[in-house]
């Protein structure tokens, strides 16, 4: 069973007169966390897959939360690999699954991330579906993320938009005449080019200090294991792992 979201996200006040009403299903906690947008080709070239894999996973055990379409190619890896840190924007109702051949980590999704929509039962996609799916992964991201791309692609539509409402691109450096359209951004001075991954993603977290100490702090409070995971994402399984924090009858002791 789906729900409506009581209130838009402040990410997509602007669209407010084109939605009526998001339905979701999952955790809408990870509404709150700050969201990185990864979109791109559904036929991506390896090196494009290997990247968007490692930088959606360190994204994620940063506490950070992927968000994308759920189509194939780069939007289907950046979820698998941000898990559970996820969430997906579909551009059916939830009562359709779609697309199909990604059914299994769509209900996933459903089950341990969050799923979005802004279309009522029984929805299924028409060609500007995608198009108005777009608005809702592109604007809900504080940047976006293009591992690879056509020129003549939905992610370069998706880019125009987020260059429209003045939100960051960055993209990976490619050979010649590989991922046309992200070359493009480049070239156009549209796009900031990721060089190296832990260097990116230090930039957009800084030092991770004040958030380990704020870890501990929390954990301190003896909260369910559980409450830690949902606040903080994967990095608790780190600490646990370092021996900073131990789990007691469901509960968490620091060290």
């Amino acid at each position: 069973m789906h729900n409506k979201l009581n209130t838009i996200p402040k990410e997509l006040e602007s669209l407010k007169e084109s939605i009526q009403d998001i339905y979701y299903l999952g955790n809408t906690e990870l509404l709150n966390k700050r969201k990185f947008t990864i979109i791109g080709s559904r036929k991506p070239n390896p090196y494009a897959q290997a990247l968007t894999k490692e930088i959606a996973n360190k994204i994620s055990k940063k506490g950070g939360v992927i968000v994308s379409g759920g189509a194939l190619g780069i939007d289907i890896l950046a979820h698998i690999n941000a898990m559970p840190n996820t969430i997906m924007v579909s551009p059916s109702s939830l009562d359709i699954i779609y697309p199909k051949a990604n059914a299994k980590t769509i209900k996933q999704i459903q089950k341990d991330s969050l799923l979005l929509s802004q279309f009522s039962p029984t929805y299924t996609p028409h060609r500007f579906s995608f198009l108005e799916r777009n608005k809702l992964v592109v604007s809900l991201g504080e940047l976006v993320i293009i591992p690879y791309a056509d020129m003549l692609s939905g992610s370069m539509q998706s880019a125009r938009y987020a260059i429209s409402n003045n939100i960051p691109i960055y993209v990976f450096p490619h050979r010649m005449n590989e991922s046309k359209g992200t070359s493009m951004l480049i070239k156009e001075n549209l796009a900031n080019v990721i060089w190296d991954i832990d260097e990116f993603i230090q930039d957009i977290f800084g030092d991770c200090q004040q958030s380990s100490d704020e870890i501990l702090e929390f954990c301190k409070t003896n909260p369910f294991f559980e409450d830690a995971l949902l606040k903080f994402g994967d990095i608790i399984f780190e600490y646990e792992l370092d021996g900073k924090i131990i789990r007691s009858n469901g509960r968490i002791e620091v060290v």
